[in-house]
């Protein structure tokens, strides 16, 4: 009875611990951007923010497949201003219910064959739960694409969601030149 009661103890302080070491919080300016493991149209596994490492990198996190032309709205401008840039990286992310894993594949095919094949090193596809990811991102609406800025330690420097303003693309851009400079 004795080694039944202790058990149960052990294995409760191990649980509660491992739900501290588990908390999620919304991320901020100057956070860290959380890890994300995917895999590339172009056949490369990465895990984010590990990949964008000395580089000036715009992940766009989108839910939904509409949010595309959200995401267009800043991508056009500032791809049009730093695609050419070694030290500048963009990142698009759908991010995908762990539910659809078994149809991963088509579904990835279906990107590539939709995307330019000089873009499938520019999207990443994630496949897993995502409750995590919307605490992190501050997710109240799933249609809006979520837009982050990271300098070259992974850090973020630039939040927003939902369609591009031509005054938060020019705040965005300035941002990139400034990061890019330093």
């Amino acid at each position: 009875m004795l080694k039944l009661t202790l058990s149960i103890f052990f294995f409760i302080s191990i649980f509660c611990s491992n739900l501290s070491a588990q908390t999620v919080k919304k991320l901020e300016i100057g956070d860290q951007f959380p890890t994300i493991h995917g895999e590339l149209l172009s056949h490369k596994e990465v895990s984010l923010p590990d990949h964008c490492r000395g580089k000036v990198s715009l992940l766009i996190v989108a839910f939904k497949r509409g949010t595309q032309p959200q995401i267009d709205t800043w991508t056009k401008p500032v791809l049009k201003e730093f695609s050419m840039y070694d030290e500048f990286r963009f990142i698009e992310i759908p991010m995908i219910s762990n539910f659809y894993s078994w149809i991963s594949n088509y579904i990835d095919n279906g990107m590539r064959k939709g995307i330019v094949p000089s873009m499938h090193k520019n999207v990443m596809t994630y496949y897993g739960s995502l409750s995590d990811y919307y605490t992190y991102f501050g997710v109240e609406d799933k249609k809006l694409c979520y837009v982050f800025l990271l300098d070259k330690q992974g850090k973020i420097q630039f939040m927003d969601q939902g369609e591009s303003q031509s005054h938060k693309s020019l705040l965005l851009i300035d941002k990139i030149k400034t990061l890019l400079n330093n």
